[in-house]
């Protein structure tokens, strides 16, 4: 079994201070999601502690996960590496010889359906009413209900076993003929684990947008409290598919010729116009009424991918929203991501921007989703929102300021600048000096005159209550 990332991407090593070790365990959000995700799904997040936690406990969790799966010879293996020198218990031959059996079982009751299915005549006349096919392949085939729920068992237990292209196939079948809503419900969520794990992503989107139209329909037909507890599950299967890496560079054919090399630029590009799009819809989706009010209410460590999503994106027309999410949110969930959004559009403390950038810095590397994105790019676009955002309200910022709070060495930053030049210039002494440009409007003149002016209330508000707490 594969994860994500080791297909795409063989993990660059990368080695962390005791201290970057425990603020990664800290904030490492992997006993969240193992509440929301199907254990299949979970085990590529297991799999990515290898970078934070002893490899042996690592492995122990791999296989207390999955050792009540039917994927028999990889949890052997797990056994083995856990217990080396020693036997397998006969138990695994036990189970190993129950699971063929129900194979060959399953494996007889299903030929004959998948063969009619399959077959010239039936593909012709089968319908877009389900009621039809039904009758139809009733009476001219036999394949009644009791055949037609073979084929979800064994597609359930073809996934159990880790052939998740065959369990898609199989589910996808049973869907097209039954009419048992709360199966078919169940089949989708089983298809969507599927196509996610085989990562067909474009298979994957449409078996989300399916449930998402089930879930969110007036009609719904289960409790409100059930409706919330399945948009939780569905935030969570989202970002399998809004992170997915189609291309990385170690994608790429490693030729020297110009033409290889112009290939490669192309498809980094699309690659990430179609990383951007996949986040700018996440951004649309969680920030809408209904979702957000689950994130809110379910599961507030969500806002750490949605600012994720806007740095990535520099998608900040929504930042306004997303400055509220994490207000809101304060007392009930914080991680530096979220601190960071608190700093610069909330409590305006600029103190501890190099902190905050250090902490991300680490979880960007450690963080299954976040660690599939360029992280260079991710911290150059938070670079750049701290900068525009403290030039507009700090005058007398020097180089030397803007180095603590970006965590850089002079060069680094001096590099930042000069790239802005049309923005920016730097005196001798080193203060930074904004050029800025007429406003075209009365009402942008006086916009300018006074966006400082919350900056300095807050200040000052700050200040009075500190001195209260003495």
């Amino acid at each position: 079994m594969q994860s994500e990332k080791k297909q795409h991407e063989a993990p660059q090593p990368f080695e962390l201070s005791d201290t970057q070790l425990e603020m990664a365990r800290k904030y490492d959000l992997t006993d969240k999601f193992v509440h929301f995700l199907d254990r299949h799904l979970v085990y590529p997040l297991i799999e990515n502690l290898e970078f934070t936690h002893d490899p042996k406990e690592v492995e122990e969790w791999e296989y207390e996960l999955l050792k009540d799966t039917y994927m028999t010879k990889f949890v052997e293996d797990k056994w083995l590496g856990l217990h080396p020198g020693e036997e397998l218990p006969k138990e695994f031959a036990d189970k190993q010889q129950k699971i063929q059996k129900e194979l060959v079982s399953l494996n007889d009751s299903t030929k004959k359906t998948l063969e009619i299915l399959s077959s010239q005549e039936v593909q012709e006349n089968l319908k877009q009413d389900k009621s039809y096919n039904r009758e139809y392949l009733s009476k001219k085939h036999g394949i009644d209900d009791a055949k037609i729920y073979e084929l979800y068992k064994f597609g359930k237990f073809q996934y159990n076993r880790g052939d998740y292209v065959m369990a898609s196939d199989l589910l996808n079948n049973f869907r097209l003929l039954s009419t048992n809503q709360e199966l078919n419900f169940s089949a989708t969520w089983g298809k969507l684990a599927a196509e996610i794990i085989s990562f067909f992503w474009n298979e994957a989107m449409n078996e989300f947008n399916k449930l998402r139209e089930i879930i969110d329909s007036r009609n719904y037909q289960g409790t409100t409290i059930d409706q919330l507890n399945k948009r939780t599950w569905l935030i969570h299967y989202s970002l399998f598919i809004f992170f997915n890496s189609n291309f990385t560079a170690t994608d790429a054919d490693s030729s020297e010729d110009s033409e290889s090399e112009e290939k490669q630029e192309a498809d980094k590009k699309k690659n990430l116009d179609e990383r951007n799009k996949n986040l700018s819809s996440l951004i649309d989706l969680f920030l809408s009424s209904s979702y957000l009010s689950t994130i809110q209410a379910s599961c507030p460590w969500i806002l750490r991918y949605l600012i994720v999503a806007l740095l990535q994106t520099r998608q900040y027309k929504r930042l306004r929203d997303i400055v509220r999410a994490v207000d809101v949110e304060t007392y009930e969930y914080q991680d530096p991501f979220t601190k960071l959004i608190e700093s610069l559009f909330v409590t305006f403390e600029f103190d501890n921007l190099s902190d905050l950038i250090e902490q991300i810095s680490v979880l960007i590397e450690t963080d299954f989703f976040i660690s599939n994105l360029d992280a260079q790019k991710l911290v150059l676009n938070m670079q750049e929102l701290i900068f525009n955002t403290v030039t507009k309200v700090y005058t007398g910022l020097t180089e030397e300021n803007l180095c603590k709070m970006f965590n850089e060495d002079l060069p680094v930053v001096q590099k930042f600048l000069e790239e802005r030049k049309d923005q920016v210039s730097v005196a001798e002494d080193g203060s930074i000096i904004v050029k800025t440009q007429t406003p075209s409007t009365v009402y942008q003149q006086v916009y300018e005159k006074t966006k400082a002016f919350n900056f300095k209330t807050n200040q000052i508000l700050n200040t009075a209550f500190n001195k209260s707490d003495y």
